[in-house]
């Protein structure tokens, strides 16, 4: 039996040209949640993580923090996040670069309201499968790449105890929904409630695979509620 922590990234730069760097805050959530796995599991097995940027901060400050510097996290590219940029330029053009979304919310009389309508509307656009030819990477694609990540994961293991896995909210958001049956199209309703370096641990045993906890974050309540965060 084997458990798989697959933690979110700390906060990036939302609304930013370079998205993908932590935050300052994001720094400190990744520290943060180090410390609370050094005094809840010790160390580490075997670590993976995703390509992005923001994966590497989040992997190198909690495991700098659990004093697990010297192993060697495996880097997969497949537990990378969608190119949202691309899904929201394929709804709207407007909406291609972070500079465009910021002009796009300057004129509307509900800027936040009217960004996360839009963002529903280009990911259920998406998720509908109904435009694949239009997307870098389509809903149908995006679905077997995080599922063949956590197979392979799987199938590599070699006795390891207690892995860890840094990735985004749609990898956990998915995997969290094809074990419990969740509809696709609820993806983003579960995406927008992970927060930054939540933790959601999967328990992998002969019969298969199950979902211990979802989103766990009790890390962040009381005097740490200030580290809190969604994006």
């Amino acid at each position: 039996m084997t458990a798989i922590y697959l933690i979110r990234h700390g906060q990036a730069s939302f609304g930013k040209a370079e998205y993908d760097c932590l935050s300052e805050l994001g720094e400190q959530q990744a520290v943060h949640i180090g410390d609370c796995f050094r005094v809840r599991i010790g160390n580490f097995d075997k670590v993976v993580r995703g390509s992005m940027q923001r994966h590497q901060q989040t992997t190198n400050g909690c495991l700098s923090a659990m004093g697990q510097t010297a192993i060697e996290p495996q880097v997969d590219a497949a537990w990378n996040e969608y190119d949202h940029q691309d899904i929201l330029a394929q709804f709207n053009s407007e909406l291609a670069t972070a500079q465009g979304v910021k002009t796009y919310m300057s004129k509307q009389d509900n800027p936040h309201k009217s960004l996360e309508k839009v963002i529903a509307q280009a990911f259920n656009r998406w998720i509908s499968s109904q435009h694949n030819d239009d997307y870098i990477e389509s809903w149908p694609d995006y679905q077997h790449r995080i599922q063949t990540a956590l197979a392979n994961l799987i199938s590599g293991l070699d006795g390891e105890k207690r892995v860890a896995v840094f990735s985004s909210g749609g990898p956990i958001a998915l995997l969290s929904q094809a074990i419990l049956g969740v509809p696709a199209e609820n993806l983003m309703t579960l995406n927008w409630t992970l927060v930054n370096c939540g933790i959601t641990k999967l328990i992998s045993t002969q019969k298969g695979i199950i979902l211990s906890s979802l989103n766990e974050h009790s890390t962040f309540e009381g005097n740490n509620k200030h580290l809190l965060t969604y994006k």
